[in-house]
């Protein structure tokens, strides 16, 4: 005499049911994500400050032109980004950036060029792992460049009469 229970066997209509009601929960936790991301505080002040430069760069665009072609601040952009990536920053390359810089529309047509307003900067390495983090341009350099190079962008800047700092 068997005292244990039969095994029964699953129908395979049970799995599909198991496996669409898992499949449905992944996706409305995914659904529930991405609709409290949209509300959140950060994406809301990203869009105030991108109405912002965007409204600054038409005033400024009035006065003065751009010395550039966006290509040109596109590709200053990057080659920030890449001098500030890992270990070491090269400043010298970001201070002969900023120094071509002629007039505030110049400016605005780099912060621009840089993020909506803020790109996903990388940290300096380190043993663990650590996440990009959303830096505006000045956020960027102030965090990682020497406070002395910070200072003669800064010189230079207000030499050319230009309003903003970094």
């Amino acid at each position: 005499m068997n005292l244990l229970p039969t095994k029964q066997k699953v129908s395979v209509d049970t799995w599909i049911k198991l496996g669409t009601y898992v499949a449905g929960g992944i996706a409305v936790a995914y659904g529930v994500k991405k609709v409290l991301d949209y509300f959140k505080p950060e994406r809301k002040r990203q869009e105030s400050e991108s109405k912002q430069i965007q409204t600054e760069l038409e005033e400024s665009q009035k006065k003065q032109k751009a010395t550039f072609p966006k290509s040109v601040y596109a590709g200053w952009a990057d080659a920030i980004a890449t001098a500030i990536y890992g270990f070491g920053t090269y400043n010298d390359v970001i201070v002969n950036i900023f120094y071509k810089l002629q007039n505030n529309t110049d400016y605005l047509m780099l912060t621009k060029a840089w993020g909506n307003p803020t790109r996903k900067v990388y940290p300096d390495g380190s043993l663990f792992y650590i996440p990009a983090q959303n830096y505006t341009l000045p956020q960027a350099l102030r965090d990682d460049m020497d406070i002395s190079y910070i200072k003669k962008i800064n010189a230079r800047l207000k030499s050319k009469g230009i309003k903003y700092r970094v």
